[in-house]
């Protein structure tokens, strides 16, 4: 069953009718920018999916004991919350379930407008005017709302320390969105722009799901590798470890370290982190052994030695972009039985 997501352009392949003809010269230099909000679609809902993907994969793995199968499906999945109902919503909505990381019933949102949201709750996902009700619920929360909205959310919600919270709040840095909610759970991407840059091939008319099937435009989407109009700063791998990591203890602390290394490297026993990887320096410089002392790693200004240089080296980073990429290839997947 699949999510309705109104195209980017209607209109085109209608010459006559695309918006761009009647621009001045003015604005028509400003056109990147149309182009830079449609990758920074991409890059928000490739992560997104690559988040939730690998999540479920760990809980698939914790359960049964066996990693799930490329293409696959499981009923042992996380619930995915969003605060916000908009464009940015809808489109990682869309992904998720196009890529099959995911199912609508797995799904809530919370907005001030549910019956906008008519469309999605017709496929099964739970829509509703309650930010305490979705949060409570979920596994992981995507924070996409204006930064003026998110007094509202710590209105209705006390965030715990369980709460993971994925902001794309892009007005404001990590540090004030940690600040405005006063939680440090708390992942934010931070994107760098390169005007030099010529923009990937893909045009903003096609469909965010559509356009992460080109697997040219996933390598430029990861971390580490050749990129257009924005590019995620490398940190983004070693904060999503940390996420997986703190995710991991929550659920099954016994061999934590273990069951992390098997999910990101299979049998490449050479790539495995250490203890010693995840020392927080200038704090007690032990291990983290508990759900909550990761606040100090994932939390605003955390350092962990050693981990980013040596998920940063290019060897890692090909074996982790090659889990990335898995979450993105055409499937064909009967999602029925999952509903």
């Amino acid at each position: 069953m699949g999510v309705a997501v109104t195209e980017d352009d209607i209109t085109h392949g209608l010459v006559s009718l695309q918006f761009q003809t009647n621009l001045n010269e003015s604005e028509l230099s400003l056109l990147h920018l149309r182009k830079r909000s449609f990758e920074l679609l991409l890059h928000a809902a490739s992560q997104s999916t690559y988040i939730v993907g690998m999540l479920n994969t760990i809980t698939h793995h914790i359960v049964t004991g066996d990693m799930l199968r490329k293409g696959s499906l499981s009923k042992h999945r996380v619930n995915i919350g969003f605060v916000g109902g908009g464009r940015l919503s809808r489109h990682i909505i869309s992904t998720l379930v196009h890529h099959g990381v995911c199912v609508p019933h797995d799904i809530s949102v919370s907005t001030f407008q549910p019956e906008k949201l008519d469309d999605l709750a017709k496929t099964g996902v739970h829509v509703c005017c309650n930010n305490r009700l979705v949060v409570e619920q979920s596994d992981l929360v995507f924070v996409c709302v204006p930064s003026n909205q998110l007094v509202v959310l710590k209105r209705d919600v006390d965030l715990a320390p369980r709460h993971f919270l994925i902001s794309y709040v892009s007005t404001l840095s990590k540090h004030q969105v940690a600040e405005e909610l006063q939680h440090l759970n708390l992942l934010k991407t931070d994107y760098m722009y390169n005007k030099d840059a010529a923009y990937m091939h893909n045009e903003p008319y096609q469909s965010v799901g559509m356009t992460l099937e080109d697997e040219l435009v996933v390598e430029k989407l990861f971390p580490g590798m050749e990129c257009g109009f924005v590019h995620t700063s490398p940190d983004w791998v070693r904060d999503m470890i940390l996420v997986f990591y703190r995710y991991i203890l929550r659920i099954a602390p016994d061999g934590a370290l273990n069951r992390l290394n098997a999910v990101l490297f299979g049998n490449n026993h050479g790539f495995y982190l250490q203890e010693k990887d995840f020392r927080v320096t200038g704090g007690s410089n032990r291990i983290a052994s508990e759900p909550d002392q990761l606040n100090d790693i994932v939390g605003v200004g955390g350092k962990v030695s050693n981990l980013n240089a040596k998920i940063s080296r290019k060897e890692t980073l090909d074996i982790l972009y090659t889990s990335f990429q898995s979450f993105f290839k055409p499937k064909s997947i009967d999602v029925s039985k999952y509903q």
